[in-house]
């Protein structure tokens, strides 16, 4: 084996955040680990690399190649040569001010490797071209394929790959882990999306609050509520399977509850699943920690509801809309020619890959960017031609949620302060604000009790952060409610329960929703209609069905293939 973990253990000064687990991965194996956040994925994949706090306690055995690196000090010789990592999001680990071919030189010079730097590139699918490139001038794909050439650099014998997908469009996804699975060494490949890595692994180890709660063959069918839980919270392209939601969250490592840690959420626990805490046993090929896997019952979870009534007038309404971005060397046509309406109580999907338009096509939506050409219009009123006071008071109208809910609310302020925040901006009346911020909370999903609102971002979940930012944006009690990539960056039973949420609003308060993304599955079975768009153009629209069921261009049908193979 390459990789040997007997009853591995870490304690963060409480009870265990990762408690007794014992796994193996072979020889050129690829073996996936997933589950929610805070499940104990990073503590596991930190405590291999030796990256935990300084007050985290580790025991137990991690052993990669008959070396112990449970409790390990000494670092030199094996970290980056021996066992590497390659890290979540690819800008986390590239300087962005050094070029691709330092930054690879830095690392085979650090390492040891043997290699070349254009023949790392090459190995990652990438021109010798690009050694020149800064990474702010690669796209998301290329980004990764060059944060994998550096944790190739040590020419290690087993990579931890940190949800290496995350924020990447589907065809970016599957050519990524296209790549990862073809390098034919040992991997553990760290993710909360358990169907899209299926197809490429050949093990999967699913963690819940701590602990193994399945390990079986990729290939194998499951036997755990959870696993099928993750698989039905997974959006799929076709809307004859419905999207599940697993309900509630995953309770705080080191709960110190009796019985299955999973009971209160699964559909299918019984008395015993309260009281006894189950252990980890085989059935097949498959091991399952869970007293129900042999009653052959299908658990069924709530679905992740659709438009319940017919939307009203136009919210929003962008007309013939071109933009453009110069520099010294070149033009960059961003949109060209792109017509959009969203009506009250409709949720528009707006679907493409990274680099196509989408990001821009919102921000002027927002009134951030000001286009070369055409018209926006919000509840009737034109937003292009509007400057100063006019344009704030008409911004107040369109609420946004931003991508990333870590980097979106400021860590200093409360969850009262932030979600306050707008409607200080407006002039709205102090004495006011309480009763506000409380609407807008109920309405996201949240609680508004003093202990909540007293919260600072830190001591909230990424699903948590997510509805306070959804929260915020309905403060000003908009028309129009943008949300960019807004699950991208959560969990899938998170994304169901954020669907759910904006579903709601827009059912609830007439909302106008553009949703924008790159998971066309997450969009047929959440919008009402969708939106394609390619190189800035928009190639394909119509209801969210239509599209998924007879694409009527090669580019869509391209999305909905990179959906199936995931």
């Amino acid at each position: 084996m390459t990789l040997s973990l007997r009853e591995l253990t870490v304690r963060y000064g409480g009870p265990a955040a990762l408690d007794r687990v014992s796994l193996d991965v072979a020889e050129g194996e690829v073996l996936a680990l997933v589950g929610e956040s805070g499940c104990g994925k990073t503590s596991l994949a930190r405590a291999l690399l030796g990256l935990l706090p300084a007050t985290a306690e580790v025991t137990g055995s991690a052993l990669l190649d008959g070396d112990e690196l449970a409790g390990r000090t000494d670092w030199s010789g094996m970290r980056g040569r021996r066992i590497a990592i390659l890290p979540q999001g690819a800008m986390s680990g590239l300087s962005p001010v050094h070029r691709v071919g330092a930054q690879i030189e830095e690392m085979l010079t650090l390492h040891g490797g043997s290699s070349s730097p254009a023949g790392l590139l090459d190995r990652v699918g990438l021109t010798a071209a690009m050694l020149r490139s800064y990474p702010h001038e690669l796209s998301g794909g290329q980004r990764q394929r060059v944060a994998i050439a550096l944790a190739l650099a040590g020419e290690p014998r087993l990579l931890v790959a940190d949800e290496p997908t995350t924020g990447l469009d589907a065809i970016t996804q599957r050519q990524v882990l296209s790549l990862l699975a073809g390098l034919g060494m040992s991997m553990l490949v760290v993710s909360h999306d358990l169907a899209g890595l299926l197809p490429y692994a050949d093990r999967v180890a699913v963690m819940y609050a701590g602990r193994l709660a399945e390990v079986r063959p990729a290939r194998a069918d499951g036997a755990h509520p959870y696993t099928a839980g993750l698989l039905s919270a997974t959006p799929a392209t076709d809307r004859a399977i419905p999207w599940g939601s697993i309900p509630g969250a995953a309770p705080a490592l080191g709960h110190g509850l009796p019985g299955c840690a999973f009971a209160a959420r699964c559909p299918l626990a019984v008395d015993r699943c309260r009281e006894e805490e189950p252990q980890l046993v085989h059935a097949g090929q498959v091991q399952v920690a869970c007293h129900r896997h042999a009653a052959g019952e299908r658990p069924s979870f709530p679905v992740v509801p659709r438009a319940s009534s017919s939307p009203g007038t136009a919210a929003a309404r962008v007309s013939a809309l071109s933009h453009a971005y110069r520099t010294r060397a070149r033009t960059v046509e961003a949109l060209r020619e792109v017509d959009l309406s969203i009506s009250a109580g409709e949720i528009v999907g707006l679907v493409g890959e990274s680099g196509s338009g989408k990001s821009t096509l919102a921000r002027i939506l927002l009134g951030l960017i000001r286009p070369v050409s055409g018209r926006v219009e919000i509840a009737g009123q034109e937003l292009t031609g509007l400057r100063g006071r006019a344009l704030r008071r008409l911004q107040q109208r369109i609420g946004f949620v931003h991508q990333d809910p870590y980097d979106a609310l400021h860590p200093g302020m409360r969850v009262a302060s932030l979600v306050a925040e707008p409607l200080a901006l407006a002039g709205v009346p102090r004495q006011e604000r309480p009763g506000r911020v409380g609407t807008a909370l109920r309405a996201a999903g949240l609680p508004d009790d003093a202990e909540f609102v007293r919260r600072f971002p830190g001591q909230l979940s990424g699903g948590q952060r997510q509805r306070v930012s959804i929260a915020r944006a309905l403060a000003g009690e908009p028309v129009v409610l943008v949300a960019d990539e807004a699950t991208s960056m959560l969990d899938v039973s998170t994304r169901a329960g954020i669907a759910t949420t904006l579903r709601n609003l827009a059912t609830e308060r007439g909302l106008a929703v553009l949703f924008v993304t790159h998971d066309l599955g997450e969009a047929v079975q959440s919008c009402d209609r969708i939106v394609v768009l390619w190189a800035g153009t928009v190639v394909e629209h119509g209801p969210a069905e239509e599209v998924a069921s007879a694409p009527s261009h090669a580019y869509t049908a391209e999305l909905l293939q990179a959906s199936l193979l995931q």
